[in-house]
C-alpha cells in the first residue's frame, strides 16, 4: 500500500529553516535512508537541503505517492484537493488547528474528510506526529529518531507520547515495523490502520495507545479477527470516572467509562497495558518470545524472599509452579549444594555462580512438566551478573521456542548484565511480580471455536419487545411492562400484581399464597429499600395491610415529589444466594452485559464482570469465573454447588433482550437468587433512554 511502502513522497510546506516542522520532516526524509522519490514542495521553491523544490504537487514531474502536509490548517483543504487531482493515493497531515480549536476547525475537518473520500486519498491525521516505517527507512514524521527494524506496529493517538516510544525503542530493545500518530482520526481511524497491519507482513504485533475508540463493534469485530494471527497490546487513555451521569441503575454505577474497554479486550483477547512502562514491556517481550503454552512455569532464584514473592504473583496471574519431574529433580540434585531446593521455586543458593543457574535453567527447558521460567538473580558480593546474563543469552540461543524472563533485582551492581539481557532480547524486570506478570501475558487467548450454541435472536420476538415498549416515556418501565418483557423473554420471576389499596393487597396476596412481598411501585422511585419501600416476608393479612399503609407513608414522607401507582404484591422466595445481572448502553460499544455478587452487597464489594451484548451462553462462563464470587458458585464449605448452567443462560437471554431492544439504556436483576437447580428474578428494573 502507498501509505506503508510509498515510492515517492512530497513534503508540502517543506521550509529552509531549520527549526520548523516542515524542514524537520524533509531532513529525516533525506538524511535517514530512505531511497525513494522525495520532493519539497513549497510556493518560493529553489532549494532545500539539495533537492529541487516544487511550487506545486501539480508541478511535480510524475506520480507522487504519499504527500505529508505541513501548513497552516486554512490551506490543507486546498492543498488536499490538489493532491486529488494529482492522484496522491496517501495523505498524511501533520498541520494542527482544527476541532481542537473549536467550531470553525471542526468545519475545516469535515470539509478535509469530504475532500479525502471523493479522492479515494487513504488519509492520516490531521494533527498527526507522521508515519515511520523503518524497514525502508523512511521517516516522514518530525520524531527524531529512527527505530530499529522488527514486527511491532505501534499506532498512537498522542504524538507527543509516540515520540518518546520511539525515543526509548532502541534502549530497551523494542524493534518496530511502524510507527504511526493517528491525529484527530478525520478520516481513518483505529480500525482502518488495524486492517492495514493485519495485511502488512513485517507485522506480527500491534500496539495502540488510544484515547477515544470511534467505533467499538467494529474495533471488537476486527481484533477478534486479526487477534486469531497477530497479538494486540492496547494502552488506553482517559479511563478515570469523575462521575457517571444519570447512572439510574446498579449497572450505571458500577460500570464506569472502562468497563466497555475492558469487556472488548476479554472477548477480543486483547492484552491490556495499565501503563506506558508496562505498555512497553508487553510490547518487546511478546515480539521477541514464543507463546506460553501452557500456565506451567518454573522460578529459578539465588534467594528465597523474591522467590516466594514469585509464587504469589504466579497464583494471581493464573500459572501455577507443578513440581519437576522426579527424574529431573534427581539430576538437579547431584549438581547443586544438599541445602540448595529443587522443588519449584528452584533456589541455588546467594553463592551461586553462572553454573548453577546454568543447570536449573536447562532442567526447566527439558521438564516435560514446564513451558516457562523466571530466573530472579539479587546481586550478592559473589553473584556473577554479567556471567549469569551472557549464559542466559546463550540459552535463548540454543532454545529459542522456551520463553523465560529475567529479574535482575538491584541498581549497579546489575546495570551491566541488564545491557546485555537487553542486547539479546530477554527482557529484564526488577521485581518478581512485574516479570510474572509480563510472563502471563505469554500465554494466547482462548478464542471461541464458531460453534457454540448462541441463544439465536427472533424477529418476531423482537417485534413483540417493542411493541411492548411503544409509546411508553423515558425512564423507569413500570411493573406491567416489565413482567411483559420477562415473560416474552421466559425469564423467571415470582408472581405478584400492583395493589392500589390495602383490600386489594390482601385480595392478591391470598391469590399467590403466603409469604408474600410488598415493594413501592413508581416510576420516580429507583432505589425502594433506601425509603422503606420494600417487606419481605408476610405471612398473614394483617401484615400485608401494614406493610400497605407503611410503604405509602414512607413514599409521601421520602420521595414526595414520587407519583406512586401503588404497592406490588410478590410471591415471597426463600433466601438464597444473590447475583447481579445488568445491562446498560455505552457509547463506545454499544450495549454491555455485566454479572457479579448481587443483593446488598452489590455496590459494595463491586464483584462484577462486563462484557459487550449479545453474548451465548458459553462466552458467559468466562464472566462467572472471573468473580471473586465464584467459589460461591463453586458451592463452598459442604454446600452444593449451584445453577451455574441456569445463570449463563440468564446472562445469555438478557444481553439479547437488551440488543434487541435498543431503547433500553440499563436493565438490573437484582437480586437474582440462584439455588442448587434453579433461579428467580426477585426485582427486575428498566430504564429507557
Amino acid at each position: 500500500m502507498s501509505l506503508l511502502s510509498p515510492k515517492s513522497i512530497a513534503v508540502i510546506g517543506a521550509s529552509s529553516d531549520e527549526h520548523k516542522v516542515g524542514h524537520l520532516i524533509l531532513r529525516n526524509l533525506v538524511t535517514q535512508g530512505y531511497e525513494g522519490k522525495i520532493c519539497p514542495v513549497n510556493p518560493k521553491g529553489g532549494t532545500i537541503l539539495n533537492r529541487k523544490v516544487y511550487p506545486t504537487v501539480t508541478a511535480i514531474d510524475g506520480s507522487i505517492d504519499l504527500a505529508v502536509i505541513v501548513t497552516p490548517a486554512v490551506t490543507v483543504n486546498d492543498l488536499a484537493e490538489e493532491c486529488g487531482r494529482k492522484g496522491v493515493q496517501s495523505l498524511v497531515v501533520i498541520s494542527s488547528g482544527f476541532r481542537e480549536v473549536g467550531v470553525d476547525g471542526r468545519v475545516m475537518e469535515e470539509d478535509l474528510r469530504r475532500t479525502a473520500e471523493r479522492h479515494h486519498i487513504h488519509l492520516v491525521g490531521p494533527n498527526s506526529l507522521g508515519i515511520i516505517r523503518p524497514g525502508i527507512h523512511m521517516n516522514a514524521s518530525f520524531a527524531n529518531r529512527m527505530p530499529p527494524a522488527g514486527t511491532v506496529a505501534l499506532l498512537s493517538q498522542s504524538g507527543a507520547l509516540g515520540d518518546a516510544f520511539i525515543d526509548r525503542a532502541e534502549s530497551i530493545g523494542l524493534k518496530l515495523s511502524l510507527f504511526l500518530s493517528l491525529g484527530n482520526k478525520v478520516s481513518m481511524n483505529e480500525c482502518d490502520f488495524m486492517e492495514l497491519c493485519e495485511e502488512d507482513p513485517e507485522t506480527n504485533v500491534i500496539g495502540l495507545y488510544l484515547e477515544g475508540i470511534v467505533d467499538g463493534r467494529r474495533f471488537l469485530t476486527l481484533a477478534e479477527r486479526i487477534g486469531r494471527k497477530k497479538r494486540i497490546v492496547l494502552l488506553k487513555g482517559g479511563v478515570t470516572e469523575k462521575g457517571r451521569q444519570a447512572a439510574s441503575s446498579h449497572t450505571g454505577a458500577l460500570a464506569g467509562t472502562d468497563a466497555a474497554i475492558e469487556a472488548i479486550c476479554q472477548q477480543a483477547g486483547i492484552v491490556r497495558a495499565r501503563s506506558t512502562r508496562e505498555f512497553l514491556d508487553l510490547l518487546r517481550t511478546i515480539s521477541q518470545h514464543p507463546p506460553l503454552l501452557t500456565s506451567r512455569v518454573a522460578v529459578i532464584t539465588n534467594a528465597g524472599g523474591p522467590g516466594v514473592l514469585a509464587a504469589d504473583a504466579a497464583e494471581r496471574e493464573g500459572l501455577s509452579l507443578p513440581a519437576l519431574t522426579p527424574k529431573i529433580e534427581e539430576a538437579l540434585r547431584s549438581f547443586l549444594p544438599p541445602s540448595s531446593s529443587v522443588r519449584n521455586p528452584v533456589d541455588v543458593l546467594g553463592d551461586a555462580l553462572a553454573d548453577r543457574y546454568e543447570q536449573a535453567l536447562k532442567a526447566a527447558v527439558k521438564d516435560p512438566n514446564i513451558d516457562g521460567a523466571i530466573v530472579i538473580l539479587t546481586p550478592q558480593i559473589m553473584t556473577p551478573a554479567k556471567a549469569v546474563a551472557e549464559m542466559l543469552a546463550g540459552i535463548r540461543k540454543k532454545h529459542s521456542l522456551f520463553p523465560f524472563v529475567a529479574c535482575f533485582m538491584g541498581g549497579e551492581g546489575v546495570r551491566e548484565a541488564i545491557a546485555v539481557l537487553h542486547a539479546n532480547g530477554i527482557p529484564n524486570f526488577s521485581c518478581p511480580e512485574s516479570a510474572m506478570h509480563i510472563l502471563a501475558s505469554l500465554r494466547l487467548p482462548e478464542h471461541a471455536d464458531g460453534n457454540q450454541k448462541i441463544f439465536g435472536p427472533d424477529e418476531r420476538r423482537a417485534a413483540k419487545a417493542l411493541r411492548i415498549l411503544e409509546g411508553v416515556s423515558l425512564g423507569l418501565l413500570n411493573e406491567e411492562k416489565t413482567e411483559q418483557l420477562l415473560e416474552l423473554y421466559e425469564l423467571p420471576a415470582p408472581r405478584g400484581r400492583v395493589a392500589a389499596t390495602a383490600d386489594e393487597a390482601v385480595k392478591i396476596a391470598e391469590e399467590i399464597g403466603y409469604p408474600v412481598t410488598a415493594k413501592v411501585s413508581s416510576k420516580e422511585i429507583l432505589h425502594k429499600t433506601e425509603i422503606g419501600g420494600v417487606i419481605v416476608n408476610l405471612v398473614t393479612e394483617k401484615q400485608v395491610r401494614e406493610a400497605f399503609d407503611s410503604i405509602v407513608r414512607n413514599a409521601k414522607e421520602k420521595a414526595p415529589k414520587a407519583r406512586v401507582a401503588g404497592v406490588l404484591i410478590q410471591q415471597c422466595l426463600a433466601p438464597g444466594n444473590e447475583f447481579i445481572v445488568g445491562g446498560l448502553k455505552d457509547e463506545t460499544a454499544g450495549h454491555l452485559i455485566m454479572v457479579g455478587l448481587g443483593g446488598v452487597y452489590t455496590e459494595l464489594f463491586k464483584d462484577t464482570s462486563f462484557r459487550v451484548a449479545p453474548v451465548s451462553a458459553d462466552d458467559a462462563y468466562p464472566m462467572l469465573t472471573q468473580l471473586k464470587s465464584w467459589k460461591l458458585l463453586l458451592g463452598m464449605r459442604g454446600k452444593p454447588q449451584l445453577d451455574i448452567d441456569a445463570l449463563a443462560g440468564l446472562i445469555s437471554v438478557v444481553s439479547l433482550l437488551i440488543t434487541e431492544c435498543p431503547q433500553i439504556r440499563e436493565i438490573d436483576l437484582n437480586p437474582v437468587l440462584v439455588s442448587e437447580k434453579s433461579l428467580t428474578i426477585l426485582d427486575a428494573k428498566i430504564v429507557l433512554g
